[in-house]
């Protein structure tokens, strides 16, 4: 924790894209300790603003002209920071308020800098830090983290994100997806309409909507479980103030930054690999896992498929409480080394936005009740699938009872770790 603290406090001062790997990092609890992670999970929303007169500058420059030519008025304190951008309340000259997110000062040339020294310090750790073997690819790590910074640099990514959003939920009366003011937008400055919401988190404000908590958890989950499910964009970041909800119980989304990509390559192995698993086809499983980046080149095909194998040869939990899971442990941990597996960035992405999510649903209902919605709109929305690879899912879960399935998993991970 003492680490991760100064860790931490080293990324503040230092600013730019460590603040930003910081973050990234705090998500990846597959590679670091939990202590650690816990110490620098702040970074996300705790990253101190920069000087207004360098943010006007920004701005200036962008436009071309005084901030008075188009705005009546600008807040000078930000409403939100982040390592890459600061958000800012405006009116316009037709006096519609907008939120306006300019990027860092220097931050471009402050991340090519850091970009530099990243790259050598992996060198250097790549070739003579002394590793587990399969623990971490640095050079796979550094390659993401690389691809996802660049595209959050330019603010021009996330105003095409912004529309694309628009476009996929214009039929959608529940979901509110923020204007884009495209004439004000620039690389460094993204212009949008200010939405006012209720945070997740907002107890009281939620239980003065005009629908229930339960009907709440039910729209969240129609406007998320297809993002995770279906080819195309999802929004990797939807934590409480980036997911709100008006007081008439509609959905906003904001912040479209970080956002993860399924390609219909992805999501065809994907559904191959639910196939496989069911059906206990483990060399087809392996090789989906293979098509989806999990396992690196250095994996052996026949080891991973005997470690499935042994995992999900145990039916039932009653017989997982009946092992002994030390022996267990002590019979797959060589397996286990010898299995160099890495989960590519945008899977972790993923799995974040589905655990973010699930965090704020626990708040809106029981395990019981969130988990017959569930079966609801997983099912209402397999039905809308039509005939493709999903459709022998469907067929499994119709086989067997999808409650007592889902607790029984939930009952695993309550297991000795």
């Amino acid at each position: 924790m003492k680490i991760g603290s100064r860790f931490r406090k080293t990324l503040f001062e230092l600013e730019g894209l460590l603040i930003k790997v910081g973050q990234l990092l705090s998500i990846r609890a597959d590679l670091l300790p939990n202590g650690f992670i816990r110490q620098i999970q702040g970074l996300t929303d705790q990253v101190p603003p920069s000087k207004w007169e360098e943010i006007n500058s920004i701005v200036e420059a962008e436009w071309g002209a005084p901030l008075d030519k188009f705005l009546l008025h600008i807040e000078k304190k930000a409403i939100a920071s982040a390592s890459i951008g600061e958000v800012y309340k405006g009116v316009l000259k037709n006096g519609e308020s907008v939120a306006i997110k300019v990027q860092r000062p220097n931050i471009q040339s402050i991340t090519q800098t850091d970009f530099r020294t990243l790259s050598i310090i992996i060198w250097f750790a790549h070739h003579f830090v002394p590793m587990p073997k399969g623990f971490i690819n640095l050079k796979v790590l550094f390659k993401e983290l690389k691809e996802v910074i660049v595209q959050e640099l330019d603010f021009s990514q996330e105003k095409n994100n912004l529309h694309q959003f628009q476009e996929h939920y214009k039929s959608v009366d529940v979901v509110k997806i923020p204007t884009v003011y495209s004439e004000l937008c620039t690389p460094k400055v993204l212009v949008m309409e200010w939405v006012d919401g209720i945070k997740l988190t907002d107890e009281a404000g939620i239980s003065q909507l005009e629908i229930t908590k339960l009907q709440l958890a039910e729209r969240l989950m129609e406007v998320f479980l297809p993002q995770w499910l279906e080819l195309g964009m999802f929004h990797a970041d939807p934590h409480s103030g980036n997911v709100l909800v008006s007081k008439e119980g509609q959905i906003i989304l904001l912040d479209f930054g970080m956002i993860g990509n399924i390609s219909k390559k992805d999501a065809t192995n994907f559904q191959t690999l639910i196939e496989s698993l069911l059906s206990k086809n483990y060399p087809k499983a392996v090789e989906c896992l293979t098509n989806l980046g999990f396992l690196l080149p250095e994996a052996d095909p026949r080891t991973m498929e005997k470690l499935m194998a042994e995992l999900l040869s145990y039916q039932s939990t009653t017989q997982l409480k009946e092992i002994n899971l030390i022996a267990l442990k002590l019979e797959l941990n060589d397996i286990i080394q010898a299995l160099p597996i890495q989960v590519p960035t945008k899977f972790v992405f993923l799995g974040r936005s589905f655990i973010t999510m699930e965090g704020m649903l626990r708040s809106l209902a029981s395990d019981d009740e969130l988990m017959n919605v569930l079966k609801h709109v997983f099912m209402s929305w397999l039905s809308k699938q039509g005939n493709n690879s999903w459709s022998f899912l469907s067929f499994w879960l119709q086989s067997q009872p999808l409650f007592n399935t889902i607790h029984s998993f939930t009952e695993f991970l309550k297991l000795p770790q």
